[in-house]
C-alpha cells in the first residue's frame, strides 16, 4: 500500500510540474509557477527519499526472512540426519570407535587391511599396512595431527590441514554441526547417482569449504566435498558413503570412496569397505601420540 501511494503521489506531482510549466511558457502567474516548480521538485525529492528507505527496508526483510528460511532448512535436514542415524542418545553413549576393513586403489596391488581407531572427544588414527613397505598413518592426539609413512617419515599438520582435523574428529560431530560451522547454509537440492540429495554449505576458513550432501530418501550423510589449503597448495577432496547398516542402534557406511586432487599429482582415487565396526571397546591414548621421527 506504501508503495502504491509513492506512484500515486509521483504520478500527480508530475502532471502538476506540466502544468506549471505550461503557465511558464504562456507567461501567466510567472512567481506561482516558479515556485509550483520548487514544490513539485522538494516534494519529488521527499518522495524518492521516502522510496529509497522503503526499498531498503523491503530488502532488509526480504534477507531477514531468507536467511530465517535458510536457517530452518538446514535445523530440519541436521535434526533428520540425527534421528537417521541412530538418534541423540545413541550418538551421545559412543565414547570410541574401532573399525577394521580394507582399502584398495591408488595403484596398489590387492585389498590392503585398514583399522581405525577413536577416543572421546576426539582422538583418531587411522592405519593402512601395506605389504612390504610398512604402515601408513595418520593420526591426532587432540591437538596435533600428523602422518607417518616409510619414505617421508612423520609429517605435522598445520593451517587448513589441522583445522580441518580438529573440526572432524569428535565423536559426537554429528550432533554438532552448526557450532562447528555456524554459517552453515541451505543450497538447495541436486542429483547423485540419480538420487535427489539436499546440499548444505559451509567456509569454515576464507581457504576452506565444505559441501554436505544428505539423501534425500534416507536422512544419511552420502557425500562431503572439500578443499582446504596444504603446505603443496590447494587440495580437493570428495568422499562418496553407502552402504549404511546398523550396529548397536547407530547406522553406519560400509562403504567409503575417496578422490582426492593435490598440485603435481595425479588424481587419486582408492575404496574402504568396512568388515567390522565395535563401540566402546578399550582404546589405549598411546595410539594417538605422535611417533619419534
Amino acid at each position: 500500500m506504501q508503495a502504491k501511494a509513492i506512484l500515486v503521489d509521483a504520478h500527480e506531482y508530475l502532471w502538476e510540474e506540466k502544468d506549471a510549466h505550461a503557465r511558464l511558457e504562456a507567461g501567466v502567474a510567472t512567481s506561482i509557477a516558479i515556485q509550483r516548480i520548487k514544490n513539485f521538485r522538494n516534494s519529488m525529492y521527499k518522495t524518492a527519499i521516502r522510496a529509497v528507505g522503503m526499498a531498503a527496508l523491503a530488502f532488509t526483510a526480504l534477507a531477514t526472512l531468507q536467511a530465517a528460511e535458510g536457517r530452518e532448512k538446514v535445523d530440519e535436514v541436521l535434526s533428520r540426519y540425527v534421528k537417521a542415524l541412530g538418534g541423540k542418545g545413541a550418538i551421545e553413549k559412543v565414547k570410541s570407535r574401532v573399525i577394521k576393513g580394507t582399502a584398495e586403489g591408488m595403484g596398489m596391488p590387492a585389498a590392503l587391511p585398514w583399522e581405525f581407531y577413536a577416543a572421546a572427544p576426539n582422538k583418531q588414527l587411522s592405519k593402512v599396512e601395506v605389504t612390504g613397505f610398512g604402515a601408513v598413518l595418520e593420526g591426532f592426539d587432540g591437538q596435533v595431527a600428523w602422518s607417518k609413512n616409510p619414505i617421508t617419515g612423520v609429517r605435522v599438520k598445520e593451517g587448513d590441514e589441522l583445522a580441518k582435523v580438529k573440526r572432524e574428529a569428535g565423536l559426537d560431530r554429528d550432533l554438532r554441526f552448526l557450532s562447528i560451522y555456524p554459517d552453515l547454509a541451505y543450497k538447495g537440492t541436486e542429483k547423485m547417482d540419480n538420487e535427489e540429495v539436499v546440499v548444505l554449505e559451509t567456509k569454515p576458513t576464507p581457504t576452506t569449504s565444505e559441501r554436505f550432501a544428505f539423501s534425500s530418501k534416507t536422512g544419511l550423510l552420502v557425500r562431503q566435498e572439500s578443499q582446504f589449503q596444504t603446505a603443496q597448495g590447494a587440495v580437493k577432496t570428495e568422499a562418496r558413503m553407502s552402504d549404511y547398516r546398523t550396529v548397536d542402534g547407530l547406522q553406519f557406511p560400509f562403504l567409503l570412496k575417496v578422490k582426492a586432487e593435490a598440485p603435481g599429482q595425479d588424481p587419486a582415487e582408492f575404496t574402504i569397505k568396512v568388515s567390522e565396526v565395535k563401540y566402546n571397546v578399550p582404546v589405549s591414548d598411546s595410539l594417538f601420540a605422535k611417533p619419534a621421527n
